[in-house]
């Protein structure tokens, strides 16, 4: 398969996601020629090592994609306290980064999270750092690892779907994630920010070119 053909297929594969309100993107992150940013963008990256610019760069240029997909006008995407990205004002949105892409999404009615991971397994040592025991035993028994790396993914989606002003760091061990073949079911162990303990969400997995990626809409 060709990179087009390639990059084409990923992005497809984000856009089943997310209802047809919100918008995505993907752009290919390329050390040797970085994308323009914006200068409240600069001040955020200053210093930082090339690969870093680069993958910076992509991402918002990914989310830039959205906004003109919304009608919003580009904007400079600084970043926030929490070192998440700073949308315009009514705007929500997640950006994420691997394996030489940059994926974003953005909409217009309710925070929303979104993850792109390899699609491969996690060194066991780590499994019991991303899951519980109860997450690790509900596991399907073949690829373990890959399963774990998929509930990371999720985990990583749920914890971005929080809007700016409601947005708590939690560790892994505050969610409990439910996995399918393309969907995961969340729920929240402790409460965390404006999620009680109980709170359920749903969300949505996707697999194109040897990559994984997690979304939440809420």
């Amino acid at each position: 398969m060709t990179l087009p053909l390639r990059l084409a297929a990923i992005e497809a594969a984000l856009g089943t996601l997310f209802p047809r309100h919100v918008a995505v993107a993907l752009q290919r992150i390329s050390p040797s020629q970085p994308h323009p940013l914006w200068p409240e963008e600069l001040a955020g990256i200053a210093g930082a090592v090339p690969a870093r610019r680069a993958e910076f760069a992509a991402g918002r240029t990914a989310a830039r994609r959205c906004l003109a997909a919304l009608g919003r006008v580009p904007a400079g995407l600084a970043i926030g306290k929490d070192r998440a990205a700073v949308w315009p004002n009514g705007v929500f949105g997640s950006i994420s980064h691997a394996h030489g892409l940059a994926v974003a999404a953005a909409g217009l009615s309710a925070p929303l999270g979104v993850d792109l991971e390899l699609d491969e397994g996690i060194e066991p040592d780590l499994w019991p750092v991303v899951c519980t025991a109860d997450e690790l035993a509900k596991l399907p028994r073949d690829d373990p690892g890959r399963w774990v790396r998929r509930a990371f993914a999720a985990k990583e989606a749920v914890f971005k779907a929080q809007a700016p002003e409601e947005r708590v760091m939690f560790n892994f061990d505050a969610v409990q994630i439910t996995l399918a073949d393309e969907t995961f079911v969340a729920r929240f162990l402790q409460d965390q920010g404006r999620f009680a303990t109980g709170t359920v969400i749903d969300g949505r997995l996707a697999f194109a070119q040897g990559l994984v990626l997690a979304g939440v809409s809420l």
